[in-house]
């Protein structure tokens, strides 16, 4: 068996690399699905809340499901069919993939 690129890491001391366009680390326990692509995934609240470092609900719905800045894009999203809910007391569902996708193009904009 082959070992990858990912395997061989090793730094000492704070550096910073760019990582290639689409590319992220992730521990290979994350959210337990390792090499499965999110291609017709759909996510829970709870995945979400799992994806996003176990933010709370409210935190999730301040700063990124009602939260101005972004109502346009999520707003899209909902028309689409990417993110469904429908209304107060109703489950949220997430297409994996468009919401990842989403938290990789505004994550640095997040107050973490």
């Amino acid at each position: 068996m082959s070992q990858s690129l990912l395997d061989q890491i090793e730094v000492t001391g704070t550096f910073r690399f760019p990582l290639p366009d689409g590319m992220k680390l992730v521990p290979v326990d994350s959210h337990g699905y390792e090499g499965e692509s999110l291609t017709g995934r759909w996510w829970t609240m709870k995945d979400l809340r799992e994806w996003c470092a176990n933010k709370s609900v409210d935190w999730l719905k301040d700063n990124i499901l009602e939260n101005p800045r972004y109502s346009r894009e999520i707003g899209t999203m909902e028309r689409k069919g990417q993110i469904i809910h429908k209304g107060r007391g109703s489950a949220w569902k997430f297409k994996a993939k468009a919401m990842a996708e989403f938290l990789d193009k505004h994550g640095e904009e997040l107050p973490w």
